[in-house]
């Protein structure tokens, strides 16, 4: 990867960009308030924080619930990971392109989150290893189709010359989250109950399902038409 993006990646700035570049700081707070301080930035890198919450939630939690509550294998527990991998790799890979040609960013934020809600809610509920897979199939529909299409949304509302430090901004509160999901994950599902990350999970992406339905249809609409 490293040598694929150093000699065959193009570059995708020009000169005319590249002189309107600034250098900045390895960690500059007044970068961070800057891009925070355009609400629509803000409210596009909270959803995206919110979402990689929720999964993150069930990180270290999933193959408990399934060796522990439903007394699976590891190679099922294995199987259904590769099942997850799989319908991720399809949706990402070449089943997104066409929906976002055919769909607003809106109602895929809308169709990824009610799937992945619903995948993540009812995951601990799924009795048997066919249930939990099938469970676990929506939710890897859900999450494959907001990952890619929350990131692209992301980079749309930020300026041209600020590409670089929003999607950094970004990352970085990403990662926080995916920092934040797996301590929440492990300590509710020792102390308040192994339903719990998967059910926290499910309501943050619920309200991120409400937000897309009654703010994003409005707010998204006029800048899909520029694009």
């Amino acid at each position: 990867a490293f040598s694929f993006s150093l000699f065959l990646l193009p570059e995708s700035l020009t000169e005319e960009k590249k002189r309107m570049v600034v250098k900045r700081k390895i960690f500059d707070v007044a970068s961070f308030k800057k891009v925070l301080s355009n609400p629509l930035i803000s409210v596009v890198i909270l959803l995206f924080f919110i979402v990689t919450f929720s999964v993150a939630n069930i990180y270290g939690t999933f193959a408990l619930l399934g060796h522990i509550q439903f007394g699976f294998t590891d190679m099922q527990n294995g199987m259904i990971f590769g099942i997850i991998g799989i319908i991720g790799a399809i949706v990402q890979g070449g089943l997104i392109g066409r929906l976002a040609k055919k769909y607003s960013d809106q109602r895929l934020i809308t169709i990824g989150t009610f799937f992945l809600m619903i995948g993540l809610a009812f995951l601990p509920y799924g009795v048997n290893l066919t249930g939990v897979i099938i469970i676990a199939a929506i939710m890897s529909i859900g999450s494959g189709i907001l990952q890619p299409i929350l990131l692209s949304l992301v980079s749309k509302v930020a300026p041209e010359n600020e590409q670089g430090i929003v999607l950094g901004v970004n990352q970085s509160f990403s990662s926080f989250a995916r920092m934040l999901g797996p301590l929440w994950g492990g300590f509710s599902y020792q102390y308040l109950g192994y339903q719990i990350p998967f059910l926290t999970g499910a309501f943050f992406v619920l309200l991120v399902f409400l937000f897309s339905i009654f703010y994003l249809h409005n707010h998204l609409a006029p800048l899909e038409q520029k694009v």
